[in-house]
């Protein structure tokens, strides 16, 4: 009798356990938290692959809640939202020593690694600012993991094959454009050959004709130069002449005048005239009168 009570009360404490661990996975799975969470937020996600509830929820790097719910939005909400293509909203729970978020906080979805599970991240915002009310609904921007970054590539790589394709095609005819080109270019070096030979004897000779340009240059120079050294010599000569004659003709009045007047003078001596000085007569240019009075 003894020995069938103790296996009744060992039974029994088995199924209590069980049924104490079945409710405690239970109110896990749901969810379920026996204190109402004070502090909650709601993000609208376009997707939020990799989160589920009881997701760790950190803000500026460090632990502050857990994912408590989350739901698909209506057509309704979907449409007076302002980003049409958000589908889910995820409410989480804040603990009680994270200091109000500001209104510019930047809600994402990252993970610490590829491998590790996703978690819902806050940035700090600015301190001092505007900050969110309890309950408030705020736009989560989608996080880019490898699934994004491939879905994203595959329409680049259709596009890269298909200018791949295109590239073919470009050189095969490209291929075939030079085959007909290359013969005439042969024929075209030649007769540019040709005529760099010819160019060259013309500088060649353009070079013998400015050294004997050169050359005529030196020697008018030095003909231009005795030239100008003589020509020199004859004006001052001349100048010497001119100023004589001037001198003369005017002396040569006054013996006109003399002769004219009295010719016996010539004869018979008398009072000499005084003659304009060659001085006066070389300085002035203006007729000057033979005799000054």
């Amino acid at each position: 009798m003894k020995k069938n009570l103790s296996d009744y009360i060992v039974a029994l404490s088995v199924i209590a356990c069980s049924v104490v661990l079945l409710g405690a996975l239970t109110i896990a799975l749901s969810g379920y938290r026996l204190k109402k969470p004070t502090r909650t937020l709601q993000i609208n996600y376009e997707d939020v692959t990799g989160i589920k509830v009881h997701s760790e929820v950190r803000y500026a790097g460090a632990p502050a809640g857990r994912v408590i719910a989350m739901r698909h939005l209506s057509a309704a909400e979907r449409g007076g939202s302002a980003n049409k293509r958000d589908a889910v909203r995820v409410t989480i729970s804040l603990d009680e020593g994270i200091p109000p978020i500001p209104s510019d906080v930047v809600a994402t979805l990252s993970s610490d690694t590829l491998l590790a599970p996703k978690f819902v991240a806050l940035s700090a915002g600015t301190p001092g600012g505007k900050t969110l009310a309890n309950n408030a609904a705020i736009e989560g921007h989608p996080s880019y993991g490898i699934e994004q970054i491939t879905a994203a590539a595959g329409p680049l790589l259709d596009d890269a094959n298909k200018l791949i394709g295109n590239l073919d095609g470009t050189v095969t005819d490209l291929k075939g454009d030079l085959g007909n080109i290359m013969p005439k270019f042969s024929g075209l070096a030649d007769s540019l050959k040709v005529d760099a030979d010819n160019l060259q004897n013309v500088v060649t000779n353009l070079g013998s004709a400015t050294k004997d340009a050169d050359t005529l240059m030196d020697t008018a120079g030095k003909f231009v130069s005795s030239t100008d050294t003589h020509l020199q010599d004859l004006m001052k000569e001349l100048r010497v002449i001119l100023l004589n004659l001037k001198v003369v003709s005017t002396h040569a009045k006054a013996i006109t005048e003399t002769l004219g007047e009295k010719p016996g003078r010539l004869i018979f001596s008398g009072k000499a005239n005084k003659l304009t000085p060659e001085q006066e007569i070389i300085k002035s240019r203006e007729p000057l009168p033979a005799k000054q009075p």
